[in-house]
C-alpha cells in the first residue's frame, strides 16, 4: 500500500504523458498488461468463464468443498493474491511512466547516486547479518519460513542478488561516465579524473560486487557476469579496444578483491553441485508448471495465483512449489498467452527504442543508458532460473532502469 500510494502521488505531481508518439507501442502494451490482469478479477457468468478457461471447472472442485449453483466467479483462482499483484503492477507502471518523464541529466545522476548509496548499505548489512545471525532478518526477526537463510534486507539470497545485478551496472555506468567526461575536459591522469565522489562510487561498486558474491546465488553470479559482458559489449567503439581492456582488467581486480568476503569453500560446493546436478529440482517444477500452462493456456490461473493453483498439481513433496523458478514460465502460467503476448510486445518495443536512444546519445548520459540496459539484460538472464522481479524492491529498480534507458523526448 505505501508503494501504491507513493506511485499515485508521484504520478499526480509529474502528470506523465502516456502513449505519446514514440512511446505509444510500449505504453499501450503496458496498458494492455494491466487490463488483462485486472480482467482476471472480474466475476464472469459460468458460460463465459468456462469458455475462456475450461480448466477452471476441475480447479473449482479441487479448491472448493462446494460450488453454489452457477455462481459468478473470476478467472483467477486466488482473488486476494491477484488483487495484490494487480495493485503492485499498476504501481510499478505508474512509477515507470513518472520516472521516464521526470528524469533529465541531473535527475538520472541523482537517482543512480541514491541506488549506489542503498547498495553500499545493503551489501554491508547483508554480509554482517549473514555472518553474525544467519537465521534472523536484520539479526532480530525470524522469518516465517523455518529454514530460511535471510540476506537482509531480503529473506532470499536470490532476491538480494537480483537487486545487486541491476545496481552494479547502473553504478558502473555512472562511474565510467564521470571518468570519461572529466578526462575529456582536460589532460588529466586517471587518478586526477577520480574525485571524491568517484572514489566513493568505486567503493560502493566494490561493496556490491562483494555482496553479490557473498550471497552464493548461482543465478545471481551468472546474471552479474552477463551484466559486465553486456556493458563491455554496449560500450562498443566509445572506449576503444584499449579502453575496454582497461575496464575489464579493473573489473577483474575488483572481483578478486571481493572474493576476500566470500566463503570460497561454500561457493565451490554450490558450483560443483550445479555441474553435477544441472538445474536439479527446478526441472520437476518446470515440468509440472507446463502441465498447468496447458490447462490454462489462454488466460492463466490469475496473476499472483500460481501458489494456490500449484497446490492442486504438485505431487507429495518435502516443500511447496510456491513459484515456478522461471519468470517466463510463471508469466505464462498466471497470465496465459494473452498476458504473455502483451508483455512480449512491451519488451520488444522497449528494447528497440532503448537501442535507438543509445546509438543516438553523444553525451555522457550514454554510459548511464548502457548501465541501465546492462542491468535489464542481467535481470532478464537471472529470470531464467528465478522469479525475483516479484519482489517490489526489485520490480521498482527494474522500472527505474527502464526509465533511464528510455527517457528523453517522446518525439526523439
Amino acid at each position: 500500500m505505501p508503494i501504491a500510494a507513493g506511485a499515485v502521488a508521484l504520478a499526480i505531481a509529474i502528470r506523465p504523458p502516456i502513449a505519446r508518439h514514440g512511446w505509444a507501442a510500449v505504453d499501450l502494451a503496458l496498458c494492455a498488461c494491466l487490463s488483462i490482469a485486472a480482467f482476471q478479477l472480474a466475476p464472469l457468468p459460468p458460460s463465459i468463464r468456462t469458455f475462456l478457461s475450461p480448466g477452471t471447472i476441475a480447479m473449482d472442485h479441487a479448491l472448493r468443498f462446494a460450488v453454489p449453483g452457477h455462481p459468478r466467479l473470476p478467472l483467477t483462482v486466488d482473488r486476494a493474491a491477484s488483487a495484490q499483484a494487480v495493485l503492485l503492477l499498476a504501481a510499478v507502471a505508474l512509477f515507470f511512466w513518472s520516472a521516464r518523464t521526470m528524469l533529465d541529466g541531473h535527475g538520472v545522476r541523482r537517482s543512480i547516486h541514491l541506488v549506489a548509496l542503498c547498495g553500499l548499505a545493503a551489501a554491508a548489512t547483508s554480509i554482517l547479518q549473514h555472518n553474525l545471525a544467519p537465521r534472523l532478518l536484520y539479526g532480530v526477526w525470524r522469518p516465517v519460513t523455518p529454514n530460511a537463510q535471510p540476506y537482509s534486507p531480503f529473506v532470499n539470497r536470490n532476491d538480494l542478488a537480483a537487486w545487486f545485478v541491476m545496481a552494479i551496472p547502473l553504478t558502473l555506468g555512472y562511474l565510467v561516465g564521470r571518468i570519461v567526461s572529466r578526462r575529456r575536459a582536460g589532460p588529466l591522469p586517471l587518478q586526477g579524473a577520480l574525485d571524491d565522489k568517484g572514489v566513493w562510487l568505486m567503493g560502493a561498486l566494490g561493496a556490491m560486487i562483494a555482496g553479490l558474491m557473498a550471497t552464493l546465488s548461482r543465478s545471481g553470479l551468472i546474471a552479474g557476469l552477463a551484466a559486465l559482458v553486456s556493458f563491455l559489449w554496449l560500450s562498443g567503439d566509445r572506449l576503444g579496444r584499449r579502453g575496454r581492456v582497461r575496464l575489464a582488467l579493473s573489473l577483474g581486480f575488483a572481483i578478486i578483491v571481493a572474493t576476500m568476503y566470500v566463503n570460497l569453500g561454500a561457493m565451490m560446493s554450490r558450483l560443483n553441485d550445479t555441474v553435477a546436478n544441472g538445474v536439479g529440482g527446478r526441472r520437476e517444477i518446470w515440468t509440472i508448471t507446463w502441465t498447468m500452462i496447458r490447462d490454462f493456456w489462454l488466460t492463466g490461473v490469475g496473476v499472483g495465483g500460481y501458489a494456490r493453483a500449484m497446490s492442486v498439481y504438485q505431487p507429495p513433496h518435502v516443500f511447496a512449489f510456491n513459484h515456478a523458478h522461471d519468470e517466463y514460465l510463471q508469466l505464462l502460467a498466471e497470465g496465459g498467452v494473452l498476458l504473455a503476448a502483451a508483455a512480449l510486445v512491451a519488451a520488444v518495443a522497449g528494447a528497440a527504442q532503448a537501442a535507438r536512444r543509445l546509438r543516438q546519445d553523444r553525451t555522457a548520459m550514454f554510459w548511464m543508458r548502457a548501465g541501465a540496459l546492462s542491468a535489464i539484460i542481467a535481470i532478464a538472464t537471472q529470470s531464467l532460473w528465478d522469479t525475483s522481479l516479484r519482489m517490489p524492491a526489485n520490480a521498482l529498480l527494474c522500472a527505474l532502469c527502464c526509465a533511464i534507458a528510455l527517457h528523453g523526448s517522446a518525439d526523439a
